[in-house]
């Protein structure tokens, strides 16, 4: 069995994704409220009040509304380019980039890939259709649906320039008491953005030119500021380099610094590693003949101080601290509601506007606060969304590891239930999930922490929780993207099968000369599924035992996998197929579990595994992994 082929099959089952460091780029935009507002089936669209006539936005068959992307996008100030030879789209906007190929169900926004209800289409008049909730809500829009009159409501609201510190302190300094970092007070600069966990912090100019302060905490046991430079380095290869040193620091604080230049702006980095934190400040400057601008961000970068703040500077930080624990109040004027997290959580960057998660950087996987806010309907309801959640807990869980309390109810229109992992070789977890009602909407609040966990921290967080009703003339309809009760069909080279569409599209290997692999993972449990394939002249039928056997001595000759049911023999579609299972145990002793069926067909091997962490492996996940490998066929 081919190395390479095993090595890339391996590898899929253990990726772990790795945000890389990305330069933005800033494009001309306005600072009003931008709103559009149509009817599906009517080609008049309005745009701030002003009629446009469009290629007619309609609703497919699975009940996604398509719509005409340059007309909408345009108007967001999104710069929209087309390759009429691959088909593809590509959208560039501050902070956000899309791309997009009519046919394909899969986008890459930003540094990641995210799975459509519907392609892209062309219209019979070559205008490119796209989902609209999708092409809007990865703009920061929201979208709202009237049912009796079949209107849609798009309503982007740009940056607030009324967010300054200017006007709302005269301190001649300014910082964060909780990240431990200041500058001096930006008096010709807007704040523009402060993500909710305050580890972004963004200034920009009446030019567009901005200063980026990003914090982030040091999970590593050890980090080689050396290699750390050089990867920087290398980020700049797309740009004139003007400067890149290592500076000198007291207190152990090591510090680089780059600056490089395109045709547009000027990008100047420094990076700060401390005992905690590492703090970048970015500054993306824009070219001209007046660098007065250009000299009055330099001059705030070099301002910028590490360590605790004094009296005279003013305080950013919302971190409050109640008995011996500190809190940051989390706030979303939009939605109206607010409730803590510990100050150290970080904010999942992939939230959607109406869904908010923050986790523990140093137990990402088990330290969790989520909040998701949905439209009250007749099929979600409070009640609906916890049984439907609890049941879905109850399939895939092991009963071996799980332990779930029934839905009970906590009030008028309140539910909760919660889930005791606890025995597995991965982290022991307690879940409180809890829902309830307010208006026309509906409120997930979720709750998940070790097993040691501090009761009255647990309380202090489960009762922090406040929401004012919502007008939902305003706020428009908010659906819970659930995954589909339906079968998808993935196409891979001459061969398709059948996969649930829980299961979404991970990564897809370029396919070589002699071999492929494409990877989907588990909405629910993330767990993994991969199917590769590789020709070659053993790859026959009368040889499946011989492959078979190479391959699971292959992957068991390491010390962290392991054999655990050994070879056996079946026939799926009147072809004979080889099924084992093998454990992988990880420095850190976590376990999971891979199950494996290969099949050999006129010089082809076909390989599918399914990846569980321990506390899922059973039957569930395995009988939705059997249904796909029956389903697999020639196309």
């Amino acid at each position: 069995m081919n190395k390479k082929l095993i090595a890339a099959i391996l590898a899929a089952a253990t990726a772990l994704s790795a945000a890389p460091f990305a330069l933005a780029e800033n494009d001309e935009n306005t600072n009003d409220k931008v709103e559009i507002a149509f009817n599906v089936g009517d080609s008049i669209l309005k745009i701030n009040g002003i009629e446009t006539e469009v290629e007619t936005p309609y609703v497919t068959e699975n009940n996604t509304t398509l719509v005409p992307l340059r007309v909408i996008t345009e108007a967001f100030g999104a710069k929209v380019d087309w390759d009429g030879d691959t088909q593809k789209i590509t959208l560039t906007y501050p902070a956000v980039n899309i791309e997009l190929q009519i046919g394909n169900i899969v986008a890459t926004v930003n540094d990641h890939t995210e799975t459509l209800l519907e392609s892209p289409a062309l219209s019979e008049n070559g205008v490119t259709m796209v989902p609209l909730r999708f092409i809007s809500e990865t703009f920061g829009a929201t979208v709202g649906y009237d049912n009796d009159t079949q209107a849609i409501l798009v309503t982007k609201e740009n940056m607030d320039n009324s967010s300054t510190v200017t006007g709302i302190t005269d301190m001649t300094k300014t910082g964060d008491s909780y990240y431990l970092w200041s500058i001096d007070t930006p008096t010709q600069m807007k704040m523009a953005d402060r993500t909710l966990d305050a580890m972004t912090t963004k200034f920009v100019a009446d030019d567009e030119s901005s200063m980026y302060i990003d914090v982030y905490p040091i999970t590593e046991d050890t980090v080689d500021f050396d290699e750390e430079y050089s990867k920087r380095k290398d980020s700049f290869s797309s740009y004139t380099l003007i400067n890149a040193e290592k500076l000198p620091e007291s207190n152990g604080t090591q510090h680089m610094h780059f600056q490089a230049k395109n045709k547009e702006q000027i990008i100047d980095f420094h990076e700060y590693y401390t005992k905690d934190y590492r703090y970048l400040i970015t500054s993306l400057i824009k070219i001209n003949d007046d660098t007065s601008t250009k000299d009055m961000i330099l001059s705030l970068v070099d301002s910028f101080k590490i360590g605790k703040i004094d009296n005279e500077t003013y305080d950013l930080s919302t971190v409050k601290t109640e008995g011996t624990r500190q809190y940051r109040e989390i706030t979303d004027d939009t939605y109206k509601v607010s409730f803590y997290v510990p100050a150290n959580y970080q904010m999942e960057d992939d939230n959607t506007e109406n869904e908010f998660t923050f986790y523990e950087p140093k137990n990402e996987s088990t330290s969790r606060i989520s909040l998701g806010i949905y439209s009250k309907t007749g099929d979600t309801t409070a009640y609906s969304l916890a049984t439907n959640d609890h049941a879905i807990r109850e399939k895939y869980a092991s009963t071996k590891y799980s332990t779930l309390t029934p839905v009970s109810e906590t009030g008028t229109n309140s539910y909760k239930y919660t889930q005791t992992i606890s025995g597995s070789t991965d982290s022991d977890l307690y879940t409180v999930d809890t829902f309830f009602e307010k208006g026309d909407y509906v409120y997930n609040f979720a709750v998940t922490t070790n097993l040691d966990y501090d009761e009255m921290e647990l309380n202090t967080i489960l009762n922090s929780i406040k929401a004012e009703e919502l007008d939902s003339s305003k706020i428009g309809k908010l659906m819970r993207n659930d995954p589909e009760d339906t079968l998808n069909t993935a196409k891979v080279g001459d061969y398709q099968f059948s996969i649930p569409a829980s299961w979404k599209l991970f990564s897809k290997a370029s396919q070589g000369s002699s071999y492929t692999n494409v990877s989907y993972v588990n909405t629910y449990t993330t767990s993994g599924i991969i199917y590769a394939s590789m020709t070659g002249s053993d790859f026959k039928q009368t040889n499946l035992s011989t492959v078979a056997n190479s391959y699971s001595k292959s992957i068991t000759q390491d010390d962290e996998h392991e054999m655990f049911k050994k070879v056996e023999y079946t026939s799926i579609n009147g072809k004979r197929y080889a099924y084992f299972t093998y454990t992988t145990t990880s420095k850190a002793d976590y376990k999971s579990y891979g199950t494996v069926y290969m099949t050999c067909d006129n010089g082809t091997a076909h390989i599918f595994t399914l990846i569980q962490n321990e506390v899922f492996y059973g039957s569930a996940e395995i009988d939705d992994f059997i249904d796909i490998v029956n389903s697999f066929q020639s196309k």
